[in-house]
């Protein structure tokens, strides 16, 4: 049983990919940006970026995992797809020159 169609499964390692990639590059373009300015206690910045970074990683990850769960929940409700064979109605007949009566 596959436990997600391939469009969301597709999303969610974009998602996924993106939400370990941006932030570790944006913290590498910081502590670039530190190396050039260089500050007194260099090792203290980079540290303090490193967390920073370390928790952007974690809270979206996080939000990722909640955005599957919410997908599965969502498939789990809708329940298995349903074909019901095809049946032939007849629609109502209308008769030319008369009006459907109205319910008073």
């Amino acid at each position: 049983m596959k436990l997600f169609p391939r469009p969301v499964r597709d999303r969610l390692a974009w998602a996924a990919a993106a939400a370990l990639a941006v932030p570790w590059v944006a913290g590498e373009w910081v502590k670039l940006r530190l190396e050039a300015d260089m500050p007194l206690d260099l090792t203290r910045e980079e540290m303090i970026v490193d967390f920073i970074v370390a928790g952007t990683i974690f809270t979206s990850l996080s939000l990722v995992l909640t955005a599957a769960i919410g997908c599965w929940v969502t498939s789990v409700m809708k329940g298995p797809r349903y074909v019901a064979d095809s049946f032939p109605v007849d629609s109502p007949r209308r008769v030319p020159g008369r009006t459907p009566r109205s319910v008073p």
